[in-house]
């Protein structure tokens, strides 16, 4: 099936959106400030960018094996086992990177490989776009690489951000492309932990939505909001949602200040959330 092409372009041109953005926020973070610690647990400013780095380059090997009709991992690479936890390889990965780099370099590293992502993104044809193509967690089409892709920078962007400025905010457009694929990553990190919640979601802004997610025991699902009551509702925009759902909001002390959320039911009940989807 052909995409329509002005979806192509916008996501196309919303990863060049997304890597600019997030080049020029590194570029005024103060070099003393890169051995800070970010909203992604025990990883300094300078860790995330060098994921960022090696992820940006596995990416732009994967789209162009896959314009070329390979969706196989390249060397060294593997498709991860249904449930696989992979933060500390990951983390291993890129503190390997890191070195002792410094954040001059980093900074031209993370430039260089976004560069390079979005030429491979922009080689891209028509035809290319529901191609196979690999990804660690399986094998899924060209446009849905770069959806998480954009996904992988907005929110470590903002893990980053976040250690310099806890009011940041995921962009409204990175935003909605994430919500559009949350429910794989809701699917991938929840663990069951014997409890049964209607949670409700009552996004605001160009993104809005009603969305439940209905846990059962050690199982959920996702449906439209209905007319079934809900446990707890989060009212919030686009970002906050993403936030939430990818396990970057503490509720232990009800909605963060820094986040456009509120919560409408008993504290207890909404953290059931927090703990079934933590993430990794």
């Amino acid at each position: 099936m052909m995409p329509d092409q002005p979806e192509m372009e916008s996501s196309i041109a919303l990863l060049h959106h997304e890597s600019a953005f997030l080049s020029g926020a590194l570029a005024v973070i103060p070099d003393a400030w890169w051995t800070r610690e970010t909203a992604c647990t025990d990883w300094t400013i300078s860790d995330v960018v060098a994921h960022l780095v090696q992820g940006a380059d596995g990416a732009a090997l994967a789209l162009a094996r896959a314009q070329g009709g390979d969706p196989s991992p390249p060397p060294g690479q593997r498709i991860l086992y249904a449930g696989e936890r992979a933060s500390a390889m990951t983390a291993e990965r890129a503190i390997a990177y890191r070195g002792e780099q410094t954040p001059r370099e980093l900074r031209a590293a993370y430039d260089a490989a976004s560069q390079r992502l979005c030429n491979a993104a922009g080689a891209l044809q028509a035809e290319d776009w529901e191609k196979p193509s690999f990804h660690r967690r399986g094998i899924i089409p060209v446009h849905e690489n770069i959806t998480r892709r954009i996904q992988e920078i907005a929110i470590h962007g903002w893990d980053l951000r976040y250690a310099v400025d806890p009011a940041s905010e995921i962009s409204e457009g990175a935003a909605a492309a994430i919500m559009a694929v949350s429910h794989r990553w809701l699917n991938a990190c929840f663990t069951p932990i014997g409890q049964s919640a209607r949670f409700r979601f009552a996004v605001s802004g160009d993104a809005a939505r009603r969305q439940d997610v209905v846990m059962a025991g050690d199982s959920f699902s996702i449906e439209d909001a209905g007319d079934a009551p809900a446990d707890v509702t989060f009212r919030c925009n686009a970002s906050a949602y993403v936030l939430l759902t990818y396990g970057r909001l503490d509720l232990s002390g009800g909605a963060p200040a820094t986040a456009q959320l509120e919560i409408d039911g008993p504290l207890e009940k909404a953290l059931l959330f927090t703990t079934a989807f933590a993430g990794y």
